[in-house]
């Protein structure tokens, strides 16, 4: 049952992505009104809840099929093909963070510098995490760095996007962040022999979708923070390739002897 659910997981993953990507275009393209509001009793806000609770419920019960033994760095794999999608998604979250310095240093209050500047160690923790030739306890503050840095710009960011009077706006960017943050938290825990596999998958792949759905407000001018953009991409990409990696079929067929050797 584990290993047929972790084989399914990423064809679900994707189709659902696909259907909150599709949902997004159609909304954005016909709920809002030439003011740019939507409508008394617009059905945009109800559907798009719906369908992001039918698609977390949904991985919650595919997950909990999953191996659920304590999980070490050892579920995550040394092979090259995993080095490339984790190399992106620092580069992306470094080309992003050094983007808004670059570009946004005159008008940042010191705490966004900062914030800034965290994304940047963050991507740096995170090009050591994936080159490491040991994988134990010693990772733990590379990771704690992408940790700290998701929970820091999901708290700060927040006052900013519970400002906007429409909540369709930004609900899909608030789900994705609380995902990732939830991921990188949990990752840092593997370092320590207490990850736990099935939330990982969990918050990994729901970081996935409810980012592949907000990217759509970029593409379609919603949004025009390109620098934002490229920071999400790369936490919700390292995300998701840590959950791909807990759903290889050496850590799903697992058991308690080979974990404690």
């Amino acid at each position: 049952m584990e290993q047929r659910t972790a084989k399914g997981l990423p064809l679900w993953t994707a189709l659902a992505a696909a259907a909150l990507v599709g949902l997004r275009i159609f909304h954005l393209k016909t709920a809002f009104d030439e003011n740019g509001l939507l409508p008394p009793g617009s059905s945009a806000l109800p559907l798009t809840v719906v369908a992001s609770a039918i698609v977390f419920f949904g991985l919650i019960g595919l997950t909990l099929r999953l191996n659920r033994l304590p999980g070490t760095e050892a579920c995550f794999s040394h092979a090259k093909r995993w080095l490339l999608p984790k190399l992106t998604a620092a580069a992306l979250l470094f080309a992003g963070a050094a983007m808004l310095l670059l570009d946004q240093a005159a008008v940042m209050t010191p705490i966004q510098r900062l914030l800034a500047l965290c994304g940047v160690a963050a991507a740096l923790g995170m090009v050591g995490t994936a080159v490491a030739s040991k994988r134990g306890a010693s990772l733990f503050w590379l990771r704690l760095l992408l940790a700290l840095f998701t929970g820091a710009w999901l708290v700060l960011r927040f006052r900013g996007w519970s400002q906007d009077p429409l909540v369709i706006h930004t609900a899909p960017l608030l789900l994705a962040w609380v995902c990732a943050m939830m991921q990188t938290m949990l990752l840092s825990g593997f370092s320590l022999k207490a990850g736990r596999r099935r939330s990982a998958v969990l918050f990994g792949l729901g970081a996935g979708c409810f980012t592949c759905m907000t990217a759509v407000d970029n593409v379609l001018g919603l949004r025009s923070e390109l620098a934002e953009l490229l920071i999400l991409l790369g936490v919700a990409l390292w995300c998701v390739t840590a959950a791909l990696e807990l759903l290889r079929p050496e850590v799903q067929n697992e058991t308690a002897a080979e974990e404690r050797m």
